[in-house]
């Protein structure tokens, strides 16, 4: 029982030593690091952090005291601006670059509207400098006796002769065939002489002519009289309509004698002869 009593007791003095021990060593290193903490605590708010300054080594003795080198952050800082930089051109010059292209693509269809405005001025030009130099021409040919326009006739010689061959309804009309062989060419005795053979007004017009305006057998609409032949509201209309068949039909394609007509004008296989003795009657009026 005593041998119990001892054991018991040396267990609990063993444990209350332990204890003691535990508590005197953790007390100990509390001190310690506390002490060192504050101090580096302190030091470090001793310390001026300017934008190019930062600490680069910091050494702690067993002694606690504090040894702090600083270096000017140059390296760091240009590094950094220099990426940012870097990023920043990048994306102006990309801007830019858009800025340029649209620019250009701009400049392009202004010089394109350009060139086609102006090409269509210069065509709208030359086409009313063409019809005035006609106009021209005819009025100077009007107005000048001595100019030789056709057959060694002047203006009014060749008009004079034409009325000579051109009686009844169409009397004095001779001016419409000169002004139209001074716009295109067409040969004005042939186209009085087919008129002649037509109507029959180297002597009396026809009915035709005379009801219709039609000078030249010409059929279509709107009709004369319900007949297959066309009627005009007025003389002129039927004049420039026959010149204008006539020209574009038959001259412009190369049909330019009576021969060459014949065919596709008239069905009679004489019509052609007629028309050369009424060109041979007005060249000898």
């Amino acid at each position: 029982m005593k041998d119990i009593i001892m054991y018991t007791l040396l267990i609990i003095i063993g444990i209350f030593t332990s204890l003691l021990g535990f508590f005197s060593v953790k007390n100990y290193f509390n001190e310690k690091y506390q002490t060192n903490s504050t101090l580096v605590y302190n030091n470090l708010s001793n310390i001026n952090f300017s934008p190019n300054i930062i600490p680069t080594k910091i050494v702690t003795s067993k002694t606690s005291k504090l040894t702090t080198t600083t270096i000017p952050n140059t390296k760091s800082t240009t590094k950094k601006t220099t990426k940012k930089t870097g990023k920043k051109t990048t994306n102006t010059t990309s801007l830019t670059t858009i800025k340029t292209t649209t620019i250009t693509t701009t400049t392009k269809l202004i010089n394109t509207t350009n060139i086609t405005t102006t090409t269509k001025t210069i065509t709208t030009t030359k086409k009313e400098i063409s019809d005035n130099k006609n106009e021209m021409i005819t009025e100077n040919n009007k107005e000048d006796n001595n100019n030789i326009i056709y057959d060694n006739l002047t203006y009014n010689e060749l008009v004079e002769k034409l009325n000579k061959n051109l009686k009844s309804t169409l009397s004095n009309t001779g001016n419409y065939f000169v002004d139209y062989y001074l716009e295109t060419g067409l040969d004005p005795y042939l186209s009085v002489a087919i008129v002649l053979q037509e109507t029959g007004c180297k002597w009396t017009c026809s009915k035709l002519v005379r009801n219709c305006n039609n000078i030249g057998g010409i059929k279509g609409k709107p009709s004369c009289n319900g007949g297959s032949y066309k009627s005009y509201d007025t003389l002129e209309l039927g004049i420039i309509s026959y010149l204008n068949i006539l020209y574009k039909n038959y001259y412009a394609k190369g049909l330019t004698t009576p021969e060459l007509i014949n065919p596709k004008y008239a069905t009679s296989t004489t019509w052609s002869i007629n028309v050369n003795n009424y060109i041979d009657e007005i060249k000898e009026s």
